[in-house]
Formats: structure tokens, C-alpha cells, sequence
């Protein structure tokens, strides 16, 4: 019996031996899809295990050949962004396939394998953006296997903005992760009104009129009329929210359309990638409501300004943006900031906690996700002014032993 046993399980052994030697491999034609699956997969699969696979990114891996991926029968979509193929008929096999990204290939010659797959009803993706586009401000850091694109936005838009340049696009397609500040597309509305009340209202009975001059009172309440908001509706908001308040109307009222970090949001949310914020909505609100009712007061007076006014300044900022003039915009942003009070000690307090401070706490983020090695590509979005005035993210990042560079 224990001999029985023992050939048994000898013979057990074997068995797996066999099976695990008739397992299928891949053979690839082009070692750098090798590479590239093996970077996304491990060093060891076999097609059975990649049946199972439904998404790949292989942007900018240097491909040429193909042969290989028709065995990755469950994919779904695919980035072969920034890779010199020619010949893409191994995806003709990949039945469930929906989206490809082929832009940066030369596709002369294979435009009417192009045009099969689009017939299929999958999602061809052969360019993106404008050579012309406009979205000034865009960088790339990289350790080892990781990038990191920072993208510099301004969160108001218009129509013509859309979509960006062709740079800034192919990074955003090429991105496993997009980085907002703060993902406003998935914020809890209700939770956001209430951090609004609790930080943002005056909890003792009082109204703003009780904690401002009669002066700024006045035009408050002509600013406010303007937009057929009657006063009773919020007074009660602190002058910080009600500066807030002031902007985002006038904005709606000029027709502005969405930033360029909820513009690429909303296409996150289209595209399925995964979106890590770098802070939360609450911590950014903190900062104006931490500051004293003397430079809120400024805040407010500074927002009340005729709508012609502030769309003179908004078609500056749109301009500035669009050429990608770092020094112009740093000069066009800086003008308003120091210009909005007169009391320079708070004044810089709270450009250092509203820039300095949370462009020390993004970059640990960002340095972060250089250093976890996992492969990825992020899409950095903040605001254009977190990398231009010091210290902004870049020059700490630099510190570091990191270098940031320029793309658009």
C-alpha cells in the first residue's frame, strides 16, 4: 500500500510536471512587446492567464511588431500610443475589443485595417487634440518605470478651448491614473453644503452685514441685485464665501464653460481610469475660512466689480494660458493676489498657505507615486500657478533629485 502510495504521489507529480509543461506560452515576434506585457504583467504568464486580461497599456514601448496580442482574446482596450506599428492586424482576432489608441504610429500604410476595426464599431483613436490647441503648461517627470505629467489648468474655460493641444491630450491618453486637486466630479453635494455651513456661516445670529463696512455693505448688495440674488439668501455667508460666491456668478453669467481639470474629469470618467485626489475640498475651504474677518473683508470688496470688468481680466487670463507664457501668467496671477489686500503680513500668510504650503504637501504625493515603482503613467492637474510660483512644485521636486521637463 505504501508503495502505491508513493508511485501515487510520484506519479501525481509527474502528472502536474506534464500538464505544467504543456501549459502554452506567447511567443512575441518584437521583444519590446515583451517587455512591455511582461512590465504590466510579471515575467511569467502564459495564455490562459492573459484570456483574463481586459485592458493593456503599452504607449510609448518602442513596438513594431504585433504578433502576440491576438491571444489576449478578453481585451477590451488597448493604448499602443507614441510605437512605430505598421501592421495591426493581430487585433482583427480580439473579438472584444472597443477601444484602441493608435495615435503617434505610422499609419500610412495601414489605414484600411484602420477603417476594418472602425466598421467593427471599435473606438479608433488615430489623433488627438490640435497642433494648434491651446493649454499652455505641461511638464514630465520620470523614475525608472513611472511618469509623471504635470499639467498646469486654469478651472474656467471657454468653448474653443476643447480640445487642448495635441501634447497635452496624448498625455492624458497615455495616463493609467489621473491627479486632480480635487475630483469635482465626485463630490458628495450634500456633504459640500454642509462643510459650506459650518465653515462658511455665521453660527451666532449675526449676518454679514454686522462684520463688514457700510461700503462694501452697499455694493455687495448692488453686486448681488445684478444677478437677481436677494440679499436675505445669504446673508448669513462669511465674506470669504460670499467672495466665492460673487465669482462663480459672474462666471455663469459670461457663459464660461468647465476648466481644463473637470474637462479631463468628465473624459476620466468616459475612459474608466482611476482618479487619486491630492487633497480634499475640505482642507482647501479651511484656508479661507482660517483667515480674519479684516482680508475677508478685502476679498470680498476685491470681487465686486462689474461683470465687464471681470471679463476683461478673464479674456487676460484665457490669452496669457493659451500662449504657454510662463512669465506672463505668473505676472498676471501674482498682480491680483498681492493687489487683493493691504495688510502685506496676512497677505503673504495666505498666498503661503494657499500656494507654498499645498505644493509642498502635492509634491510628497507626486514623489510618492515616482516612488512606488508600479509602472504607471499619472496626470498631474493643478492649478497653473502650483508650478510657476516658487516654491512650486517643480523647483521641489527638483530638490529632490528630480527633474521636470517641459513638453508644451
Amino acid at each position: 500500500m505504501q508503495y502505491m502510495i508513493k508511485v501515487a504521489s510520484l506519479l501525481s507529480f509527474t502528472l502536474l510536471l506534464i500538464s505544467c509543461s504543456q501549459e502554452e506560452t506567447i511567443n512575441f515576434e518584437d521583444a519590446n512587446l515583451e517587455a512591455a506585457i511582461e512590465s504590466e504583467l510579471g515575467e511569467s504568464f502564459t495564455e490562459e492567464e492573459v484570456e483574463e486580461i481586459t485592458a493593456l497599456n503599452l504607449a510609448d514601448d518602442n513596438i513594431s511588431d504585433l504578433e502576440g496580442l491576438q491571444h489576449f482574446s478578453s481585451l477590451e482596450t488597448v493604448s499602443l500610443q507614441d510605437n512605430q506599428v505598421k501592421d495591426f492586424s493581430e487585433l482583427q482576432e480580439l473579438e472584444q475589443l472597443e477601444s484602441v489608441n493608435v495615435v503617434g504610429n505610422p499609419l500610412e500604410e495601414s489605414q484600411e485595417q484602420l477603417d476594418q476595426l472602425s466598421e467593427k464599431g471599435i473606438n479608433v483613436i488615430q489623433s488627438v487634440g490640435r497642433s494648434d490647441g491651446p493649454g499652455g503648461f505641461l511638464w514630465k517627470v520620470e523614475d525608472e518605470n513611472t511618469e509623471v505629467y504635470l499639467q498646469g489648468t486654469i478651472h474656467a474655460g471657454v468653448e474653443d478651448f476643447y480640445p487642448l493641444h495635441e501634447e497635452i491630450e496624448k498625455a492624458y491618453l497615455k495616463a493609467d491614473v489621473v491627479v486632480p486637486e480635487v475630483d469635482i466630479t465626485n463630490v458628495d453635494q450634500s456633504e459640500m453644503q454642509q462643510i459650506n455651513m459650518e465653515l462658511g456661516t455665521y453660527q451666532d445670529g449675526s449676518t454679514v452685514k454686522d462684520h463688514i463696512s457700510e461700503d462694501v455693505f452697499s455694493e455687495l448688495e448692488d453686486t448681488l441685485s445684478q444677478f437677481g440674488i436677494p440679499l436675505e439668501a445669504v446673508e448669513m455667508y462669511k465674506p470669504w464665501l460670499l467672495a466665492n460666491t460673487v465669482q462663480q456668478l459672474m462666471t455663469q453669467q459670461l457663459g464660461y464653460t468647465s476648466g481644463v481639470d473637470q474637462y479631463f474629469l468628465n473624459k476620466a470618467s468616459e475612459d474608466g481610469k482611476e482618479v487619486i485626489d491630492l487633497e480634499t475640498a475640505e482642507e482647501q475651504l479651511e484656508i479661507f475660512a482660517d483667515t480674519s474677518e479684516e482680508y475677508q473683508e478685502s476679498m470680498l470688496e476685491s470681487s465686486l466689480m462689474n461683470v465687464l470688468a471681470f471679463e476683461q481680466q478673464m479674456q487676460e487670463l484665457f490669452e496669457t494660458y493659451e500662449q504657454g507664457d510662463e512669465d506672463k501668467l505668473l505676472e498676471v496671477l501674482s498682480e491680483e493676489e498681492i493687489g487683493s489686500s493691504e495688510k502685506k503680513e496676512e497677505n503673504e500668510a495666505f498666498l503661503q498657505a494657499i500656494n507654498g504650503d499645498r505644493n509642498h504637501n502635492m509634491a510628497d504625493q507626486i514623489i510618492r507615486f515616482l516612488e512606488e515603482d508600479e509602472a504607471d503613467t499619472y496626470f498631474v492637474m493643478v492649478g497653473s500657478l502650483h508650478l510657476l510660483e516658487d516654491p512650486h512644485i517643480r523647483s521641489i521636486l527638483e530638490e529632490e533629485g528630480y527633474q521636470a521637463e517641459r513638453i508644451h
